[in-house]
């Protein structure tokens, strides 16, 4: 049996210092351990090759989308589950108050006089339950951590998506990813402008003849987000790309009266109060219309 011991000091709340340590820390482990989203995208691509193929074959770009999506959220869990393991592992190392808790766990175990395999199971079950709880702040910040993560990742990943339709259909473009945010700016446009097809140039010598887009996983109320940057740099019209699934026709209405596209799933657009609203497009006929009709001014 194991010796009488005091109990375990229990963390209610880490002190500022060794917060920010341990942020930092997530930080640099996150960025070492989990690839870009773009970078997800594409491996989940590369994995499912045939099954994308396919549906793209018969453009099928919603249901790909879909797809890509789910594909590359699976691809970020296996590597956040590596991540969380890596975190939880070296925090009894790096950090003083686990390690002073494990070590006192360890001398539990270690002082364990017993050949029952059970009876060292039920042990180790309540020591590993003991050191969870103990160090709860540590487990809550990398909780917390992961959530934003995770909703940061959901509109990058949606990007490099279609991103990587725009290259798979051979169309040229300029992202602020790919050039910066100043190059962007310099042009009057700001940061909601994700890409310019063909290209900057094209957009410089003939702005209306180019297709300026941006992307939102949901709309919610961001979208007057874009309205606003519609107005104030004074382009012709934007492409709203996004998989939400819930729009209503008011919003349509006011998008439309501030010259925005919205482009979005093929079920969506399918809705009857959307399937006869012009500005209103699925992602079939704006990778197979639209972009191909504006290509042909520049290949003139």
């Amino acid at each position: 049996m194991i010796q009488e011991t005091t109990p375990l000091e229990i963390l209610i709340k880490l002190p500022k210092a060794e917060e920010d340590k341990f942020g930092k820390f997530i930080k640099e482990q996150r960025k070492k351990l989990i690839a870009p989203p773009k970078e997800t995208a594409k491996r989940a691509t590369e994995t499912h090759r045939d099954t994308v193929a396919s549906l793209l074959e018969q453009n099928c770009f919603s249901n790909a989308i879909l797809l890509l999506r789910e594909f590359s959220y699976e691809e970020f869990l296996k590597q956040e589950a590596v991540f969380n393991g890596v975190i939880l592992k070296e925090i009894s190392r790096q950090f003083d108050a686990p390690k002073n808790i494990i070590d006192k766990l360890s001398d539990r175990l270690f002082e364990l006089n017993t050949s029952s395999k059970t009876m060292f199971q039920e042990q180790l079950v309540e020591v590993i339950g003991q050191y969870t709880g103990a160090i709860s702040p540590y487990i809550y910040q990398l909780c917390l951590s992961n959530t934003q993560s995770r909703r940061s990742r959901a509109g990058k990943t949606f990007e490099g998506i279609v991103y990587f339709l725009y290259e798979y259909l051979g169309y040229p473009f300029d992202s602020q990813s790919q050039v910066g945010k100043e190059v962007f700016a310099k042009l009057g446009l700001g940061k909601l402008v994700d890409s310019i097809l063909p290209s900057i140039d094209a957009f410089n010598e003939r702005r209306d003849k180019t297709v300026i887009g941006t992307m939102k996983t949901t709309l919610r109320e961001r979208w007057q987000e874009v309205v606003e940057e519609v107005s104030r740099s004074n382009v012709p019209n934007i492409y709203l790309l996004t998989v939400d699934d819930d729009i209503s026709e008011n919003k349509v209405i006011q998008m439309n009266n501030h010259n925005i596209v919205l482009v979005v799933l093929q079920n969506v657009k399918a809705q009857l109060h959307l399937k006869n609203k012009r500005s209103v497009i699925d992602f079939e006929s704006y990778f197979l219309e639209e972009i191909p009709n504006m290509m042909k001014y520049w290949k003139k």
